[in-house]
């Protein structure tokens, strides 16, 4: 007996179909997983360098390490909290919320693995084959993007089976990847700003060192902090958007399937993912600098041109063979997400390079002081949404009007069908996550393998390569962090329409004033939430920066040359704050929704998840793009603009990119999870606000 589907009411090719999708989805799943294993060996089998690089190397990793298994054991306390308490309201989902959340945290150190274990390899390929080097650290991302899909993928279908094919029983695992990557993302964003601003604030301004320099007590932590935030993070951070979004899509699914008598709907989104997943890798292997290609950025984007056209394929033959009538509109629908994943790429570049005129203005204020820099480049943030935004609401406008016409074609509610289009459109979008994420992985790796060249003293050709590809690595982050923001806004439609459609409602009437209360509490969330996650940043940095502080006080033969830092202080200092600041703002957006929908009711909580959406969406933008734009302010600088380094204009932009900071890699890409956490929480406690129904509802 299936319990969302009943197979005696359907052909028996639609039906074959659906258990061929299925069972290739799990398998492309495992073949992603031996991927995984197989480069991973690949990897650990490079050449590692000098005696200096490998022990560098290693109090990084070890570093990554210890703070990944002190969040993990944090984490863990509170995931057994919430799993006992899921426990009382329905076994299977209480099941799916501890796998969902294990399972990311899986995903989570696999990505911080694959970071650690290649950084030195590309060190040492800088030494005499730069092509070499980009394709090591390019590979070391696709791990973390594969083992993120793959492991998302293979969870979702190995549940849903087991649950009987109940898609309701399995709505937990959304909200266990979500409450998991939450604590990752905002735990690491914590941790790596509180090393990078103090790192620069006293290497850089009171001591005059260079970037990554040995003597200074945080470059090891500044460089872990990379792994845990850039890579831990945000593969937790990937890991849910997949997640959420599959089972939000197989919950419409399901709903269409019961009026068309066609199951394809429900595994759609599964077998879509799978072959995405195939598309990236085939794609990551046209990640080649050649000799005609002017900058390393040249290979990434052919990489992900040619995911993208394989991705049109797949969606091509999928709707074709899944939906025979009135196809064309969701093949178009599909077309636009994977069209508005690769806009994101130019309208980021465009806001956050220092080749633009945006960040060519931020670098001109630079010169008469930190608070020119700082106005300049925070209105710059709050200039950056109108352009997304049009985007957006172009694209959902487009995919809902093409969706309307295939329930017309095929005789549904064109309503339905519009939701429909809009989630084809995410999937479409999503298609590209996996060399995306590549993309972002890649970032870090580069950025650890030029602090091993400087503390290392490597010469300066493999310095001038490490430089160029760290370059790359800050263009490839922020595009990931744009691609995450455009993935909570379109994934945000259909957790919202997958909310609707669990608690049976159409409308929700916004005069009622219990209903506007909730509004209003849902676009403050995302304000609060910032606050707190920037003055948790702020306090890591204060202690950094005493810790510094002190050491150089205390051994003046640091600065000197004749003895090491202790780098484990600051490592230690960073993950004791960064575990502790964490747990507050996660609790917020996990708890906040569960007591609208208990005393206000579901349909006030609906209004509260409208806003909140919105107000985080809008929000994250803001913080992304200023943070980033006041970042390639400084690195601009430090090229040589406006006098270079030493210069007023310098100063001015290193006390900028500290303020941009927290913005940009704590509190701006927590902002989109926060926004799948409040949805996957409502939709997974729906059955219990519709059993209540409110308790001081007027």
């Amino acid at each position: 007996m299936f319990q969302d589907f009943d197979f005696n009411n359907t052909d028996i090719l639609t039906a074959s179909a659906y258990w061929v999708f299925m069972a290739l989805t799990i398998a492309l799943s495992i073949i992603g997983l031996v991927y995984i294993f197989y480069h991973m060996k690949k990897l650990k089998r490079l050449e590692s360098g000098s005696e200096e690089m490998v022990k560098i190397h290693e109090l990084i990793r070890s570093g990554s390490n210890t703070y990944l298994k002190r969040q993990f054991k944090t984490i863990s306390i509170v995931l057994v909290v919430l799993f006992v308490l899921i426990i009382f309201v329905n076994i299977p989902l209480a099941i799916s919320f501890l796998v969902g959340a294990i399972t990311s945290l899986v995903a989570s150190y696999i990505s911080m693995v694959a970071s650690t274990t290649s950084n030195v390899k590309v060190t040492q390929a800088c030494k005499n084959d730069l092509p070499g080097a980009l394709k090591i650290g390019f590979n070391a991302g696709m791990i973390i993007g594969v083992a993120v899909i793959s492991i998302s993928l293979l969870g979702i279908s190995s549940l849903y089976i087991t649950f009987n094919f109940s898609v309701t029983n399995i709505l937990g695992f959304a909200f266990g990847a979500s409450f998991s990557a939450l604590f990752a993302q905002l735990g690491g964003g914590i941790f790596t700003k509180g090393a990078d601003i103090g790192a620069d604030l006293v290497g850089k301004l009171e001591q005059g060192l260079p970037e990554d320099d040995i003597r200074n007590p945080a470059a090891i932590a500044d460089n872990v902090g990379d792994n845990v935030g850039d890579c831990a993070g945000r593969g937790a951070d990937l890991f849910e958007s997949s997640s959420a979004n599959n089972i939000a899509a197989m919950i419409i699914g399901v709903t269409l399937s019961l009026i068309t008598n066609n199951p394809l709907y429900i595994v759609f989104s599964l077998i879509t993912r799978a072959l995405g997943n195939l598309a990236s890798v085939f794609g990551g292997y046209f990640v080649k600098m050649k000799k005609s290609d002017k900058s390393p950025i040249t290979a990434f984007a052919r990489g992900l041109s040619i995911t993208a056209g394989l991705n049109i394929i797949i969606f091509l033959v999928m709707t074709l063979t899944c939906f025979n009538d009135g196809w064309l509109y969701l093949f178009l629908s599909a077309l636009i997400g994977i069209a508005l994943g690769l806009s994101t790429y130019f309208i980021v570049d465009y806001y956050t390079s220092s080749r633009y005129k945006p960040v060519k203005e931020v670098i001109k204020n630079s010169e008469t002081g930190a608070a020119t820099n700082v106005i300049s480049g925070f209105s710059l943030g709050l200039e950056s949404p109108a352009i997304p935004v049009i985007s957006f609401v172009l694209a959902i406008i487009i995919t809902f009007f093409l969706g309307e016409q295939y329930g017309t074609a095929i005789g549904i509610d064109p309503y339905l069908g519009g939701v429909f289009g809009i989630t084809v459109a995410t999937l479409g979008l999503l298609s590209i996550t996996t060399i995306i994420l590549a993309f972002d992985g890649f970032g870090p790796v580069s950025d650890n393998a030029a602090g091993i060249a400087e503390m290392s003293h490597q010469g300066e050709e493999v310095r001038y390569n490490l430089d160029r590809l760290d370059a790359v690595g800050n263009t490839t982050k922020a595009l990931a962090k744009g691609f995450g923001i455009t993935c909570a806004a379109l994934s945000a439609i259909i957790l919202f329409e997958a909310y609707l459609e669990e608690i049976k409602a159409t409308d929700v009437n916004i005069y009622h004033p219990v209903i506007l209360c909730s509004l209003l509490i849902g676009a403050v969330i995302p304000f609060l939430f910032s606050a707190l996650a920037i003055k948790a940043a702020g306090k890591s940095a204060y202690g950094m920066i005493k810790e510094i502080q002190r050491q150089f006080r205390d051994d003046p033969g640091i600065l000197q040359n004749k003895s090491l830092p202790d780098y484990a202080s600051c490592i230690d200092i960073g993950t004791k704050v960064a575990l502790k600041q964490m747990i507050v703002p996660a609790l917020l957006c996990t708890l906040t929704p569960i007591l609208i929908g208990f005393l206000f009711g579901p349909i006030a909580l609906a209004a509260f998840l409208i806003s909140g959406t919105i107000s985080g969406i809008i929000l994250g933008f803001v913080l992304n793009t200023g943070g980033g734009a006041l970042d390639n302010t400084k690195k601009a600088i430090e090229g040589g603009l406006l006098g270079g380094k030493g210069s007023i204009a310098h100063s001015a932009s290193v006390v900028g990119d500290t303020f941009g900071d927290p913005l940009k890699d704590t509190a701006g890409p927590s902002l989109h999870i926060l926004v799948k956490v409040i949805n996957t929480v409502s939709i997974a406690f729906a059955p219990l606000f519709i059993l209540v129904g409110g308790i001081i509802m007027l």
